[in-house]
């Protein structure tokens, strides 16, 4: 399947194009094909009618000697055979097509005169004596050179009777000049035909007859020379399919046509018509299909079955078929008097007669491909200009889908179409990214790709929550103008959004300058509280190094920005679209949503930056350095929350004293939580010692004072902002430890306003 406009366009074209070349191509070789075969066709009926007309002019030719000899015969008779010897050579010499000349008297005289297979003549006289028996007769045969002079002389008796044979009997019968069927020719057995004549005296009585032979070789050889189409054949085919004659290259099937004549014999008993029919028979000429070669066989059988005529000269034709290869035949018949039912057959291999219109075919679709090829190259470039923009506009309407607006390109193009689309892609990634600053990417991103409108929905999520809020703001609006103030926090806030946007949180809200985040939602995250713990203190590392940086620009008097407090917890929470129909906002809402900011206000009790959950910490414990803060209870009773500080990764390393108080620390909150006062007063009043900074410390020093493991001093002091949170509220036993003392960190963590 095409998935790329740019390739099905391409195609599109040039298969549209290849199929229009292939049309154009095959019905024009269609047409020509049809032109050359009927131009073939009559051609080859005009080359048939020439061999049959040249054919039928060596019949003629031997008919003229036949009655011209006549005529001579019957002025003079046989007595002088020597001037019938001088005007049969010199016939001879003009006429090479004929074989033999002769004449034969009633008395069996026979006068010949022969060029086949060596030039001769024979005379036999049939003189008797006084008391002889007239059935003696003397023969002499004389052998000549090629001036027809004697080289030769034989003389003998004879036993050739020229009375007994067909066409003597033939012409007899006749009134006219007769052609004989096929038969051997006694002299050389070759096969042939003979015209023959009666001469008689004008009172009927008989003079001689005149004959002349003609071999079937001769025609054979005749046939062989005539320029056909390469390849092709001509043949004279007679009654009943036999093959008269045929070119020399063409075989015989092995034992066709191997049979020998006996027409020869005494036909005393049969008149001249049985003679004739026993000659043809006994000459037993092959047929078409004793012929070696299969084509011309087909041909002859196809030919009455496919019987065409072409358009130009109306000349009829017909197309046989054989081993996949079609073959041109043409067939002509022979004018009466020549032979018995012959016909002349041309077969010519089609692509012999459309080799010309094949080259020219070639030739085209050569051109045609060149052009084609051409044609593929400049729609391939056209396409290449069109479908560039479009593949980059494709590009960018993904990265507007993906949120990443960042990387979304101006399209250059001069198609009209490409730059409005262009313009419409980029006003809209320019007003999503404003977009971005008010919505969550996540959020953003699968509405888009849920391609549903968005309706109030939600759903009960576990989220890894994250707080962040200024420890002092009060004092800092107090001391610098809003547009300080402004720049100050907006260079705090990008860094802390692109860390937590960095470690895949979801930005939900900012409360001021506080920010609330969130991981598994809407994407589900199987390391959401690492990736909150490892956002949280990137955020304070960020946030140091940017103090660093601040105290460098801070003019005289110009009080520090106060630092950030955090918190991390983990628990179930409402998440998704909340609000009306007409506004809503992408949200998360329940108890542990409130008590995740409560945990970031604990920061300034413990006097601590970073405090996470138990439920947070027990995920990612082997991962972390924490110190267990406190276990507090929580005003719905059914369970306590321990609360912890984040400290730092455990791939570094802290001090040793450092690691030392933290299990001093611990150890203490343990004896104090089993009521344990003096033991844990004793491990917690060294630590004070050593750290007076340690509010945390202090404050467990204050409930060991108190006998009091939940006391809490100033919890329920008036303006208290934590008198509306979830833990529990108590009256203060004894002042103890008085968080507005001087006693505190140096975040401020004590005043109620941060």
């Amino acid at each position: 399947m095409i998935r790329s406009y740019k390739v099905a366009f391409v195609a599109l074209f040039v298969g549209l194009l290849a199929l229009t070349v292939f049309a154009v191509s095959v019905n024009t070789y269609r047409h020509a094909t049809r032109v050359s075969l009927d131009l073939s066709a009559d051609i080859l009926s005009e080359m048939s009618a020439k061999v049959v007309a040249e054919t039928s002019a060596r019949f003629e030719a031997a008919r003229d000697v036949v009655e011209i000899n006549a005529l001579l015969v019957g002025e003079r008779g046989l007595a002088d055979d020597q001037a019938l010897f001088r005007l049969f050579g010199r016939q001879l010499a003009l006429l090479p097509q004929i074989e033999s000349l002769y004449v034969a008297g009633p008395n069996g005289d026979f006068i010949q005169a022969r060029s086949s297979p060596q030039s001769m003549t024979r005379l036999i006289r049939r003189e008797a004596a006084q008391g002889e028996d007239p059935s003696q007769a003397t023969e002499r045969l004389v052998y000549r050179d090629a001036q027809f002079a004697p080289i030769a002389r034989i003389n003998g008796d004879a036993t050739y009777d020229p009375r007994q044979r067909g066409w003597y009997r033939q012409a007899v019968a006749a009134e006219r000049l007769q052609w004989s069927p096929v038969y051997q020719f006694a002299d050389t057995g070759e096969r042939g035909i003979t015209a023959a004549v009666a001469v008689r005296e004008p009172n009927g009585s008989l003079i001689g007859v005149v004959g002349v032979d003609i071999s079937l070789n001769s025609l054979s050889q005749f046939l062989s020379g005539q320029r056909i189409a390469r390849g092709g054949i001509a043949l004279i085919v007679g009654a009943d399919r036999q093959l008269i004659a045929f070119p020399e290259s063409v075989e015989l099937r092995q034992g066709a046509g191997s049979g020998t004549a006996a027409v020869d014999a005494d036909l005393s008993a049969v008149d001249a018509a049985s003679a004739a029919a026993t000659a043809v028979a006994d000459a037993r000429l092959p047929r078409v299909e004793d012929l070696g070669v299969p084509w011309l066989v087909d041909a002859y059988r196809q030919d009455a079955q496919s019987q065409q005529r072409s358009a130009i000269n109306r000349a009829e034709y017909s197309l046989s078929r054989t081993d996949g290869q079609r073959y041109l035949a043409q067939r002509q018949a022979f004018p009466p008097g020549v032979g018995e039912d012959w016909e002349l057959m041309l077969v010519v291999p089609e692509i012999t007669l459309l080799e010309s219109a094949r080259r020219l075919f070639s030739e085209a679709a050569a051109i045609s491909l060149i052009l084609l090829l051409a044609a593929a190259i400049a729609v391939s470039f056209l396409a290449l200009r069109l479908f560039q923009p479009l593949k980059r506009l494709v590009l960018n309407t993904e990265l507007i889908r993906e949120f990443r607006f960042a990387d979304v390109k101006r399209v250059p193009s001069r198609f009209a179409e490409i730059k409005a689309m262009d313009e419409a892609l980029w006003k809209m990634s320019q007003g999503l990214r404003s977009l971005e600053k008010f919505v969550p990417i996540d959020v953003g991103r699968r509405l888009i790709q849920s391609g549903k409108r968005a309706e109030p929905e939600a759903e009960v999520r576990e989220l890894t929550l994250l707080f962040t809020g200024a420890s002092d703001l009060a004092s800092l609006c107090e001391a610098l103008p809003p547009a300080r103030i402004t720049e100050l926090l907006g260079r705090q806030l990008d860094i802390f959004t692109s860390t937590i946007l960095r470690h895949k949180g979801t930005i939900d809200n900012f409360l001021g300058e506080s920010i609330l985040a969130f991981w598994g939602a809407p994407v589900v995250l199987e390391d959401s509280v690492d990736r909150a713990c490892r956002a949280v203190l990137a955020c304070r590392d960020a946030e140091t190094a940017l103090h660093a940086d601040w105290a460098k620009s801070l003019a005289p008097g110009e009080p520090a920005p106060p630092l950030n407090l955090f918190s991390v917890h983990h628990g179930r929470a409402i998440v998704g679209a909340i609000g009306s129909r007409q506004r809503m906002s992408w949200t998360a809402i329940g108890d542990n949503v409130a008590l995740g900011w409560d945990l970031h206000q604990l920061n300034r009790r413990y006097g601590t930056r970073i405090i996470i959950s138990g439920e947070a910490r027990e995920q990612v414990a082997e991962r972390y350095w924490t110190r267990r803060l406190d276990v507090l209870p929580l005003n719905s009773g059914a369970r306590k929350l321990e609360v912890f500080e984040l400290i730092d990764r455990r791939d570094r390393m802290l001090a040793p004293e450092r690691l030392e108080a933290i299990s001093h620390y611990e150890a203490g909150l343990e004896a104090l939580l089993e009521a344990d006062w003096e033991r844990a007063e004793a491990i917690f009043q060294p630590l004070a010692d050593r750290d007076p900074t340690d509010f945390a410390v202090a404050l467990m020093l204050s409930r060991c004072g108190t006998r009091d493991a939940c006391f809490w001093p100033g919890l329920a002091g008036p303006g208290d902002d934590m008198l509306s949170g979830p833990f529990v509220t108590r009256p203060v036993a004894s002042p103890g430890l008085s968080l507005d003392s001087g006693e505190r960190p140096a975040i401020n963590a004590n005043d109620p306003k941060g």
